[in-house]
């Protein structure tokens, strides 16, 4: 297989960690900023930043599975039980496309609860 393929299979099994990983970062950081008591000196609008970052966050995933589906489309031939190379690319691919679909659900239910919930209350 070409050194193209593998990358994309790489590329497809974890920019969905990493983006969520970013994306919760992101969004802790814009939720601390906003409730810290120089918060509203800032200006900062917590449900547009989160909005913006998670929504960015949701194009990556899916480009992350766009590409596990490119690299399953083009070891169609093959199994994931072949020999290596062929059948690593396509396990790794088949890996990538389910765990990219659990980061796209999780990266919406973290984009909803945290727009729709109020940030900055006591426990």
């Amino acid at each position: 297989m070409s050194r193209r393929l593998e990358v994309l299979q790489w590329l497809g099994l974890l920019l969905g960690a990493a983006t969520w990983a970013v994306a919760h970062l992101v969004g802790w950081g814009v939720t601390e900023a906003n409730c810290s008591s120089a918060g509203p000196d800032f200006g900062i609008h917590l449900d547009l930043w989160e909005g913006i970052a998670l929504g960015l966050a949701e194009l990556l995933v899916l480009g992350a599975a766009g590409a596990a589906v490119v690299v399953l489309r083009l070891t169609a031939r093959s199994s994931y039980e072949a020999e290596p190379p062929d059948g690593r690319i396509r396990f790794f691919a088949i890996a990538a496309l389910l765990a990219n679909v659990l980061f796209a659900v999780m990266i919406a239910l973290y984009a909803a609860g945290s727009i729709a919930n109020i940030a900055c209350r006591q426990a």
